[in-house]
C-alpha cells in the first residue's frame, strides 16, 4: 500500500491549486498581468465580428472541393481532402481566434505580422477589431493560401498582403514594408526548425509595445527550447511581453531588481 502520492499527483495538485487561485487575477500582484487576465483572458464578451468570422467558418466547412497538399506532419507525402475537412483540421479554434483578438483589441495593434494564417480565420479575428490596420500574412502552403484567400474576400475589414513562399524567403522583404511591428503572431508549430531564425529576426525590428503571440510552444522539446531561448534574451533587462497558445511570460523590475512571473495563460494560471 503507497501511502505517498507520486511526485507527478503531488505535482498536478500544485498546478490544480494555482489554478483556482490565480485564475481571476486574484493573488497576481503585477498590474499588468492582472489587468491581463480580468480585461483580456477571463472577458466573455461576443463582438460583433466573432459572427461574421464564424460564418465565414460555416461557409467554408460545406466546400466540399478536394484539394493536395504537403502533409506537414510527414514530409515529402501530400495529403487530399475537401476544404472543409481541411477547415475543420486546420483552421484556428473559435475560443482562441477570440483571444486574438482581445489581445490585438487590448494592445491597439497596428501593424501586423503574421505566420501561418491558418485558413485565412485567424487574420480576420486579429484585424476586425477596427478598420485602419495593416497586416502581412505569410503562408508557406499555396493550398492554404487559396482558402485564405476566399475568406478574405468574404469578411476582412482591412486589407490583407498575403505573400506566400518559405518564411525565411519571405520574413525580410515583410519586415522592411513593416512601418512598424506591433503584434507578431507564429503559428509555426510545424516550421520547428526555424522558429528560431524566425524569432530572432524579429526580434531585431520591435519597440517597446511590441507583442508576440506563439501557438503551441510547449508542445515539443523543439518548442520548449524555443521558450527557454525566449526567457533568456529577456534576461538582459527586455521586458516586452510574449504571449503564446499556452503561456504569458511577463518581466518586471521590482525594488529587488529583476524578476520574471511566469503563467498559465490557459486554462489554468501558475505562478513559478
Amino acid at each position: 500500500m503507497r501511502i505517498i502520492p507520486k511526485a507527478n499527483t503531488l505535482r498536478k495538485g500544485m498546478l490544480l491549486y494555482r489554478g483556482i487561485r490565480y485564475r481571476k487575477g486574484f493573488g497576481v500582484h503585477s498590474p499588468f498581468v492582472f489587468n491581463l487576465i480580468t480585461k483580456v483572458i477571463e472577458e466573455r464578451c461576443q463582438y460583433y465580428s466573432f459572427y461574421d468570422i464564424e460564418l465565414i467558418r460555416k461557409q467554408l466547412l460545406f466546400q466540399d472541393d478536394e484539394i493536395t497538399y504537403p502533409d506537414r506532419q510527414q514530409k515529402g507525402k501530400m495529403r487530399r481532402r475537401t476544404i472543409g475537412r481541411i477547415v475543420e483540421r486546420e483552421a484556428i479554434r473559435p475560443k482562441h481566434g477570440a483571444l486574438l483578438f482581445r489581445l490585438a483589441n487590448y494592445f491597439k495593434s497596428k501593424h501586423i505580422l503574421q505566420f501561418g494564417p491558418s485558413m485565412g480565420l485567424s487574420t480576420l479575428y486579429l484585424t476586425s477589431y477596427a478598420s485602419d490596420l495593416k497586416c502581412i500574412a505569410l503562408e508557406n502552403v499555396p493550398e492554404f493560401a487559396s482558402i485564405a484567400r476566399i475568406a478574405f474576400g468574404k469578411a476582412a475589414r482591412n486589407p490583407v498582403d498575403l505573400r506566400v513562399g518559405s518564411y525565411k524567403d519571405l520574413l525580410p522583404k515583410a519586415l522592411k514594408d513593416m512601418e512598424q511591428l506591433d503584434f507578431v503572431f507564429f503559428n509555426t508549430l510545424y516550421e520547428q526548425q526555424n522558429n528560431s531564425w524566425l524569432f530572432e529576426e524579429c526580434l531585431k525590428h520591435v519597440h517597446g509595445d511590441t507583442v508576440f503571440v506563439f501557438e503551441g510552444i510547449k508542445t515539443s522539446r523543439k518548442m520548449r527550447e524555443l521558450a527557454g531561448s525566449m526567457l533568456s534574451s529577456r534576461s538582459n533587462g527586455d521586458d516586452r511581453p510574449v504571449f503564446n497558445g499556452n503561456r504569458v511570460f511577463q518581466q518586471e523590475v521590482t525594488q529587488e531588481g529583476l524578476y520574471r512571473l511566469f503563467l498559465t495563460l490557459y486554462p489554468k494560471i501558475q505562478t513559478n
